[in-house]
């Protein structure tokens, strides 16, 4: 074949493949919204995670934020991978979280699967704190009571100190409104308190002890001036003794759900494991 014989066979066969279709590219036409190095955000992308139900000016914020951290995100983990490289070590950190992730999944599975509804029983939170008494050991005094200051010259005294010390629901209203109409101060302290925060409620000197207080029983009196302070220490618990339940029962309840929540998933492991060497899905070789 001569050489103009051919050039007219090249020219021939370009023309046959510029005239053939291209094979559509599916991204072809999809408005790209942004771009960061090597990466690119179509609207497709965008899409898929914008939230349901989301219109107008919180559409347009939306997306103008999530546009610009993705945007700053790529390039921090592109210029990350120029300075670094691909950190097989960060890689495996990575994978490690991953199956740290999955793997609390599945635990928290057995767990709702397990325990349905509630992990225990009050019977098992009172249960163990009597067993764990040596743990919950007071390092000070606390106590439960009410104070009561009033002039020393009221003329009431005898029914006040009588209702004060029954404390019955209907001396306790009695005193209540003897109070408000004379302007008493009133004092309850129906929680367990620091002995020495309830003190503070008394006309007490600093640098002096009261410890001698704690084991009277019935109205104790504190002079001071032209007031009168009564005090009735009705509960109290001191250093060394056993803290209330009340007080520590929400760190018996974190206990025993984490004592639960351990057990629940150790029988789950142990029955996952047994029957995975049952059906040969696990092999030791030792």
């Amino acid at each position: 074949m001569n050489n103009t014989a051919l050039r007219i066979l090249m020219l021939c066969l370009l023309a046959t493949i510029g005239s053939c279709k291209r094979f559509p590219d599916p991204f072809e036409g999809e408005r790209v919204l942004a771009r960061a190095g090597k990466e690119t955000l179509r609207k497709m992308d965008l899409d898929a995670v914008l939230p349901a139900g989301i219109t107008g000016a919180d559409s347009i914020q939306w997306v103008e934020n999530y546009v610009d951290r993705w945007v700053r995100d790529n390039l921090k983990l592109q210029e990350a991978t120029q300075l670094f490289g691909d950190n097989t070590a960060d890689e495996a950190l990575v994978r490690a979280y991953r199956n740290s992730l999955i793997t609390s999944r599945l635990e928290q599975y057995f767990i709702e699967h397990t325990a349905g509804d509630s992990l225990f029983t009050e019977k098992d939170l009172h249960d163990f704190y009597n067993e764990h008494r040596s743990e919950f050991v007071l390092d000070r005094s606390i106590v439960k009571g009410r104070a009561v200051a009033f002039p020393t010259g009221f003329r009431q005294k005898a029914r006040l100190k009588q209702l004060f010390a029954s404390w019955s629901d209907d001396a306790r209203e009695e005193v209540m409104a003897m109070a408000q109409k004379n302007a008493f101060t009133l004092r309850e302290v129906n929680d367990w308190t620091e002995y020495s925060a309830f003190l503070a409620l008394l006309p007490t000197r600093r640098n002096e002890t009261y410890d001698d207080r704690l084991s009277v029983a019935g109205v104790q009196e504190m002079p001071d001036g032209g007031t009168t302070y009564w005090f009735v220490i009705s509960e109290k618990r001191t250093a060394g003794e056993t803290d209330p339940y009340e007080r520590v029962s929400e760190v018996v309840r974190q206990s025993v759900a984490t004592r639960r929540r351990a057990e629940i998933i150790k029988a789950c492991e142990d029955s996952l494991y047994r029957l995975a060497l049952l059906e040969k899905k696990a092999v030791i070789n030792l």
